[in-house]
């Protein structure tokens, strides 16, 4: 299959260069906000990384984080291609984790709403809407929650995960999460550097959901149990 690597310069996008073979046109090349002229003929499959997630700056720049996340997402799904979308945790309220795929999404902030806004998008054409969670290594920030609770993980470990959702399209589900482990963002960004401990509450600019773990039961039994 051929595939088309939309946001391939972000922090997903980059770790899937480095093990799919895809084209991965810059932004200069292939803005999804404008897609006048590109009909992607020649692609079996995008995949489709290219989002506004910064969750502060989504708060101000609403039009832009809109513009990107569920406009860009409707130009990509009517040239009709086949596609799978990454999609964030956040689009549930976090009121009570180990979400399913059939749980009723309540996004807390302006970003989770694009995002989720973006999936009713992808659906216009043949997709599978992926929800994961993904952080650099090292974590970037100096603070983190110790209540708010998480099933995603490093790019390095969600990335390999992303890969074989890829490879296994044609036997995919309309939406699937894929996860690890639950655990505090606390806990998971002292794995990879010294952090403070904070709490939600102590964040003001956005709002924060508190427990967004997801149940991965259906892509773990899709996957044959390959999750590590």
């Amino acid at each position: 299959m051929k595939y088309l690597l939309v946001g391939g310069s972000g922090l997903l996008g980059s770790e899937l260069r480095k093990l799919i073979e895809c084209s991965c046109p810059a932004r200069d090349e292939l803005d999804i906000t404008n897609l006048s002229g590109f009909t992607g003929k020649e692609f079996d499959l995008i995949i489709h990384c290219a989002a506004f997630t910064d969750l502060v700056r989504a708060e101000k720049e609403k039009e832009l984080c809109y513009k990107t996340n569920v406009i860009g997402t409707r130009n990509l799904a009517k040239l009709g291609i086949p596609m799978i979308y990454i999609s964030t945790e956040y689009v549930f309220d976090g009121e009570k984790g180990n979400y399913e795929e059939t749980d009723y999404e309540n996004p807390q902030n302006f970003y989770s709403y694009t995002k989720l806004l973006g999936e009713y998008e992808a659906r216009r054409t043949r997709s599978c809407v992926i929800r994961c969670l993904f952080k650099p290594r090292p974590f970037k920030h100096a603070n983190a929650c110790v209540d708010q609770f998480t099933s995603g993980d490093y790019v390095d470990r969600i990335a390999p995960q992303i890969v074989q959702a890829i490879r296994k399209f044609n036997d995919l589900p309309p939406t699937i999460h894929i996860g690890f482990e639950r655990k505090s963002t606390f806990e998971l960004a002292s794995e990879s550097r010294s952090v403070n401990p904070i709490s939600v509450h102590d964040i003001k600019e956005v709002k924060l959901p508190k427990d967004t773990s997801l149940n991965s039961s259906l892509w773990r039994s899709i996957c044959g149990n390959t999750i590590r």
